[in-house]
């Protein structure tokens, strides 16, 4: 218990203070090493203004400004202290809010075709919400039970650089393993290709990237009064922004001006 309440006033330290979520509540995960100055940000703001918009609650914390250690393998939290991680830090406060949350929605980039490190270090850091007892699951495939809440729902959005959805193929297969063995319900993706366009200062981009982000707020929305992003939505939500040689046109030139 004592380690967990020292990590609980670590983590309302190094994130500026945390809010009581109740009802609909959202805890969003913003794993981007780029901060706010991303692309991945901004996708994530605009959903989650739209969950506000839907009557939910919103909380947002940034793992790369969190003083999370990666996970050593020990396996104190399944054998010495059942529960409890052996590191001390933000972690146990973190799963504590990630134990409570109606809604989880973790957002990252695309980094060598998976996602960040931090959202990695984040996601091994879980084993304490798991049993250590193997077990087949519902598809037959063994797995690890969950502890405490069994009824909260996941939301990935991740961009990429590239124009292509295959990019998100293996983040997408990872995050679907993840879902199953915490046992949250995918409530939907948000996968934006060509992501530099978003912040591109052509007035063709500039006007696609504004209706876009509106597509992403409505999806927040959805969510929030306990739908999923439909697949009509996700098909507008994954079309290209701009032709692709308008894409390679744009993106190649920023380089070369750089």
């Amino acid at each position: 218990m004592g380690r967990a309440r020292r990590g609980a006033r670590r983590l309302r330290h190094s994130a500026g203070g945390l809010t009581t979520m109740a009802g609909n509540s959202a805890l969003a995960l913003s794993c981007s090493p780029r901060g706010p100055k991303g692309s991945t940000a901004l996708v994530l703001s605009e959903f989650l203004e739209g969950i506000r918009e839907g009557g939910g609650s919103v909380e947002v914390l940034e793992p790369y400004r969190m003083n999370i250690s990666p996970c050593r393998g020990c396996f104190s939290c399944w054998t010495k202290t059942p529960g409890v991680c052996a590191i001390e830090d933000d972690m146990a406060a973190l799963n504590a809010r990630l134990d409570r949350a109606d809604t989880v929605v973790f957002a990252t980039p695309v980094y060598h075709f998976t996602m960040s490190e931090g959202m990695k270090r984040l996601i091994e850091r879980t084993m304490p919400l798991l049993d250590p007892e193997v077990r087949p699951g519902p598809d037959g495939r063994a797995r690890h039970a969950r502890l405490g809440r069994r009824d909260q729902r996941a939301v990935l959005v991740a961009t990429c650089g590239f124009p292509e959805l295959q990019v998100f193929d293996g983040l997408r297969r990872t995050f679907s393993d993840i879902c199953d063995m915490m046992e949250w319900s995918p409530a939907g993706e948000v996968l934006r290709t060509g992501s530099g366009l978003l912040s591109s200062r052509d007035a063709r981009a500039r006007e696609a990237a504004a209706g876009y982000l509106l597509l992403v707020r409505g999806a927040g929305r959805a969510v929030a009064g306990g739908g999923m992003i439909e697949p009509e939505c996700r098909h507008h939500l994954e079309s290209d922004l701009l032709p692709r040689e308008e894409y390679f046109r744009l993106v190649n030139g920023w380089f070369v001006k750089r």
